[in-house]
């Protein structure tokens, strides 16, 4: 039996990582893409669909899937984007 995989995905400034995480080997695989700002879904995809591609039968392993964004993060340091939300 294979153990459960985590999808780990953050959207940094330049650009987007994701890993894929076993409890019992620990990461076991890593990919990243540019971030693209017009369309994160874009940049998201790409790196989703490579650190996928590195491990066979992923798709079905994969039990939580977990989204950061530095990105977002970041903007709210740097005093960017539309305001406050309240």
């Amino acid at each position: 039996m294979t153990s459960p995989l985590f999808l780990g995905i953050d959207t940094g400034g330049t650009y987007t990582d994701a890993v894929l995480y076993s409890e019992s080997e620990g990461v076991v695989a890593s990919a990243k893409s540019l971030t693209t700002r017009h369309d994160l879904a874009v940049g998201v995809s790409g790196a989703v669909e490579a650190v996928l591609a590195q491990i066979e039968d992923a798709v079905g392993r994969v039990r939580l899937v977990s989204l950061s964004t530095t990105l977002a993060t970041n903007a709210l340091v740097e005093g960017q984007g539309g305001g406050p939300v309240w």
